[in-house]
């Protein structure tokens, strides 16, 4: 075999791999995006499940930060909405004063609402001034 010929039997066999490595990267990329799709679909449905499974009748699923609960009352579902606003402390307010001016229930609700309003603005005591910014929970019927 002289130089040329030489030459031209290893450009063919530097093509012949390259093409196998072109080969293997393309079904490499093929499993993967197979496998992120699958993986993907089966996320989104346990998702689908969870939450149809926090919607069932007589539960009671109150997240903070998803905006939205689910209450039991004698017999018929109501659905409240949570969001948040900043509110600024006037001369006399307290927080139970606040809390009864934004939730509409009884006393272990207001107990709940001002230990929740304490844990989210760092209160380690019930003492507020005039002049505070608070950040306070708000509920609305859906």
């Amino acid at each position: 075999m002289n130089k040329s010929e030489r030459r031209i039997w290893n450009n063919k066999i530097r093509r012949q791999k390259e093409r196998k490595q072109h080969f293997l990267i393309v079904i490499f990329t093929f499993c993967l995006v197979i496998g992120l799709s699958f993986s993907a679909s089966v996320f989104l449905s346990y998702a689908n499940a969870e939450n149809e499974n926090a919607g069932n009748r007589g539960t009671r699923n109150e997240n903070i930060g998803n905006e939205s609960r689910k209450e039991e009352r004698v017999g018929n579902e109501r659905e409240t909405f949570k969001y948040y606003k900043s509110v600024i402390i006037e001369k006399g307010d307290t927080l139970w004063s606040i809390a009864l001016q934004n939730i509409e229930s009884d006393a272990d609700d207001v107990h709940a609402y001002i230990k929740e309003v304490k844990k989210m603005n760092g209160l380690r005591d019930d003492t507020i001034t005039a002049g505070m910014y608070l950040i306070i929970p708000c509920y609305s019927n859906g």
